[in-house]
């Protein structure tokens, strides 16, 4: 009996989290409907780059307290623009540094300042809104900055896209709540980008702050309405072969392996047993390794190192991991943890 009434209490105890969450997403979509308006923009730079917003053209979400421009970004920024991306740079911050706004005016062809409202969807939208005709567009990129990277190329990421496979594509993928594409990386292909669905998308995002119904509403919304109308998405390190290194390395014998130490061998062996279950793994958290060495993602998500909120062992080895592989300035990496990193050392 004990048992049953403390089983009970547990559920009880997260029927009232998830009531408690509701609710507060309801409110937040409520104020979200107060405060419509057309964009949150509030100032505007044109960037070195000329011409009109077509062809290849990327909004870029930044957000920093200070209004700084770390390296990190400005070294994305370069990559997306040698991989022939036009830019637009739309910034979150409460101001921009001088300096670093005309560093990014030199790597872009927009910059814009808004209110931080809704997100990086908001800040998406907002930036969307300023392309002319999307008609006229072979892709979209919507990037942020919470990633650093790239550790390869942006030009070498995108050669390997098959349009015949996809016309949207995620550079990663999650099967949490239900199947869709994480959107601190999305590209849409011509057949996408000037789809009605799409545009009826963006007409229909809202400025809410609330982090899970934005993640709900817009991030698992944007997947599931393109698929709804056809459209196929794809990620180019999908969570499933990730997933499947995990499952030939324990098959391949590395938990019997004597070079593998103890506290490598326990995790490897609780991400077997996760997997083996079919429980949906956020892949660039638990195997954000396996991502990197084995697959060639170019990027690490800046959450596992400034914050670990799934707890997850050995992150401290991310500067050994990414120099094994690429020659990325770890630096750009370590400078930013120097000056944002608070109570902790990674």
């Amino acid at each position: 009996m004990r048992h049953i009434a403390g089983r009970v209490l547990r559920l009880s105890v997260r029927a009232l989290v998830w009531v408690r969450r509701w609710i507060a997403g309801q409110v937040q979509w409520l104020r979200g409907l107060l405060r419509w308006r057309s964009n949150y923009i509030q100032a505007r730079w044109p960037g070195a780059a000329d011409g009109a917003l077509d062809g290849k053209v990327c909004v870029f979400v930044h957000f920093d307290r200070r209004g700084v421009v770390h390296d990190f970004v400005l070294h994305y920024l370069r990559s997306l623009k040698a991989a022939g991306f036009k830019i637009v740079f739309v910034s979150n911050a409460p101001q921009l540094d001088l300096a670093g706004l005309e560093m990014v005016r030199v790597l872009t062809h927009t910059v814009l300042r808004r209110s931080n409202v809704g997100y990086d969807f908001g800040a998406y939208k907002d930036g969307i809104s300023i392309i002319p005709d999307l008609g006229k567009l072979d892709f979209l990129l919507l990037a942020n900055d919470s990633v650093y990277g790239p550790f390869s190329p942006i030009a070498d990421l995108l050669a390997g896209i098959d349009q015949g496979r996809a016309q949207f594509w995620g550079l990663t993928d999650s099967w949490e709540a239900t199947y869709h594409l994480q959107s601190y990386f999305l590209l849409f292909g011509h057949r996408a980008v000037s789809h009605e669905a799409f545009r009826r998308f963006w007409r229909g995002v809202r400025y809410v702050n609330s982090k899970p119904y934005v993640i709900r509403k817009y991030e698992v919304g944007l997947s599931r309405g393109l698929m709804k109308v056809g459209l196929r998405g794809a990620a180019l390190f999908s969570s499933r072969e990730a997933i499947r290194h995990v499952m030939d390395e324990v098959n391949s014998g590395a938990l019997v392996n004597p070079a593998l130490d103890d506290d490598s061998r326990k995790y490897l062996k609780r991400m077997h047993r996760v997997v083996e279950r079919g429980a949906a793994l956020n892949v660039s958290h638990f195997l954000w390794d396996r991502l990197i060495v084995k697959m060639g993602c170019p990027f690490l998500k800046r959450e596992l190192l400034e914050k670990n909120p799934v707890a997850v062992p050995f992150v401290g080895r991310w500067q050994e991991v990414i120099s094994g592989v690429s020659d990325y300035d770890t630096d750009l990496i370590v400078r930013h943890l120097e000056q944002t990193l608070k109570n902790r050392v990674v």
